[in-house]
């Protein structure tokens, strides 16, 4: 699994939150459907500036320290402050904020359970190292 999972988990949880939103809407209300739906927002920008950050580190870090800063800087103040504005500020409940929040994070446990299940990751090493596993 490389960084091509997580633009998968990232297409995924965006397509299944809106239609989870939607339901919450339905059923809840517009306030929680509004915290889920920036819970999973908020989860979804945080995977990708964690993204760019390994990246970064994993090519080279000290070619890229400020960018590495530029990151952290907006990822800490920014994102965190926007959680706290949305939750006590706003008002929005704070349960339904964190079931957006776990939403791609669950996806990712779905993911990567489906792909064991499976034997993906087996089947790509057997491939990328020519050996026939007879299928």
């Amino acid at each position: 699994m490389g960084f091509e999972f997580l633009d998968r988990v990232r297409r995924t949880s965006a397509a299944a939150g809106i239609v989870i939103a939607l339901i919450v809407w339905l059923l809840i209300g517009p306030g929680a459907a509004g915290a889920f739906a920036l819970g999973c927002v908020w989860s979804l920008v945080n995977l990708h500036l964690l993204r760019i950050i390994a990246r970064l580190v994993a090519t080279d870090p000290e070619n890229h320290k400020l960018r590495i800063a530029a990151v952290l800087f907006f990822k800490v103040p920014v994102l965190y402050g926007a959680a706290y504005l949305a939750v006590h500020v706003a008002g929005l409940p704070v349960v339904g904020f964190l079931a957006g929040f776990a939403w791609p994070l669950a996806v990712i446990a779905l993911k990567a359970a489906g792909r064991l299940v499976l034997g993906l990751d087996e089947n790509e090493r057997a491939d990328a190292g020519g050996v026939d596993r007879g299928s």
